[in-house]
This record gives C-alpha cells, sequence and structure tokens, in this order.
C-alpha cells in the first residue's frame, strides 16, 4: 500500500525554543495532544531527550500505537525512524520549525503512515489528515500557553527584584530617586500671547484694565451729557431775560 502522506503548517506566537520544547516533552502529550492517548518513554539521548518512544494514538477509526526512534537537530528539526507498531506498518515525517521576527514561530509537521487496518484509501487519508492538523493545532496552543506562563513569570521576577530593591535601599538609608518630569517649555520673552491665550497671572491685570476702559468711558459720557444740559438751561435763562427787558 505505501505510506499516506499528510502535511500541515502553523504560525504560533511563541519563541522557536519553547514550541521545540514542548514537541519533545513526550510524558506531558495526553495532557495537550487531543490524539495521544498514553505515551512510554523507553530510551533517553545524552542530552536528556527522549530517543525511543512508544505513542498510544486514538487515530479516529480506532487505536494503535508504534514505536519512534527519533533524532534531533536543536531547534529547528525532529525526524524519526519507525521500530514497530500495532495497526501501523510503517511511519516517516519529521517536524520543522522556522523562526519568525517578535518570538513567532512556523511550524511543520510532515507525516507518512502505513496502517495495517484494511480501510478504504479516502476514509485513511481523511482520517490521517485530521488527526495530523489536530496534533500541530494542539501544539500551538500549547506552545502559546508555555510562552504566555513564561513572560507572567519574568514580569514578576522582575517586579520581586524592585521590591528587594526597594527594601534595602530603605534599611541603608537610601531614597530611590523618582523619574524627573522635564517642565512645560515657557513663552519666549517679548512674545505676545495670541488670542484667548494668557496666563493665570496676567488675566486679572487684563480683567482690571478692561474694566478700567469701560468706566473711563462711562465717566465721559456722562460728563458730555452734563455739558449739553448744563447749556441747555444757560441758553433758556438768556431767552426770558430778554423777553422781561
Amino acid at each position: 500500500m505505501g505510506l499516506n502522506w499528510a502535511e500541515h503548517t502553523v504560525e504560533i506566537d511563541a519563541p522557536i525554543e519553547t514550541c521545540f520544547a514542548a514537541i519533545i516533552d513526550y510524558e506531558t502529550f495526553p495532557t495537550w495532544q487531543g490524539a495521544i492517548v498514553d505515551v512510554e518513554v523507553l530510551d533517553w539521548d545524552s542530552k536528556g531527550r527522549g530517543k525511543k518512544v512508544r505513542l498510544f494514538v486514538d487515530a479516529k477509526v480506532r487505536k494503535v500505537d508504534y514505536t519512534l526512534d527519533y533524532s534531533y537537530d536543536e531547534p529547528t528539526r525532529i525526524e524519526w525512524d519507525f521500530v514497530e507498531g500495532n495497526g501501523i506498518n510503517g511511519a516517516d515525517g519529521h517536524y520543522l520549525f522556522e523562526d519568525l521576527d517578535g518570538d513567532r514561530t512556523r511550524a511543520t509537521y510532515k507525516l507518512g503512515l502505513e496502517v495495517s487496518i484494511p480501510l478504504p484509501g479516502p476514509v485513511a487519508r481523511r482520517a490521517h489528515r485530521t488527526t495530523l492538523k489536530g496534533s500541530v493545532e494542539d501544539l500551538k496552543r500549547e506552545a502559546e500557553r508555555r510562552a504566555a506562563s513564561s513572560r507572567q513569570a519574568s514580569n514578576g521576577d522582575r517586579a520581586k527584584d524592585r521590591s528587594r530593591e526597594d527594601t534595602l535601599a530603605e534599611k541603608v538609608g537610601i531614597k530611590r530617586q523618582e523619574p524627573r518630569v522635564a517642565p512645560p517649555p515657557s513663552e519666549p520673552e517679548g512674545r505676545a500671547p495670541q488670542d484667548g491665550q494668557g496666563s493665570l497671572v496676567e488675566l486679572p491685570v487684563k480683567m482690571a484694565g478692561r474694566a478700567a476702559g469701560l468706566g473711563f468711558g462711562l465717566a465721559r459720557r456722562t460728563v458730555g451729557v452734563g455739558l449739553e444740559v448744563a447749556g441747555a438751561v444757560t441758553g433758556r435763562l438768556r431767552g426770558l431775560a430778554r423777553d422781561r427787558f
């Protein structure tokens, strides 16, 4: 029959090292890989990574298990050789990780399987693609969860370090200096403020000046009216005197 191949790629909001660490953390697979029922690490390499691993998988049509012999090019590539299996006659493929900008990673999972279960070709291919895609999406969620937890822990450590520094400074009588805030720029000397502008110091002076102007104008108008009335009275008295004499 030969190998039935499938491939799936996702972009993950996590550093490449976090993605690699998650996908080789085989013993945790049953807690976050939906298709993995159980895992047995049978052998380890010199760096403590799983070398020979048996995976028990819910392959949609039935449960199968197979043993793989892993090799690593950390943190960009994982490959394996098929050792033996129940319900599986062969397995080949790889995981590739590409480091993107901004602590992002592109992950590609390519897997070829040859099953010993008599199934129609379309059914076997559909089950294989569905299981493989689900595995990559599970990795995306787990790696992003680990990255978020790491960032929170880092922020907490920085806050603790600052608190310890403050406590030590207080004990030795040193006061931490607060960041200095630059004063707002002042108006150049001799520059007249624009309409509607002016400082709070200038405002009372302006208001007093305006009031004085209004008072002076009112006084001028009052004097003018008084002169007009006086002139009229004087003219009337002169007319009466001419009439009598």
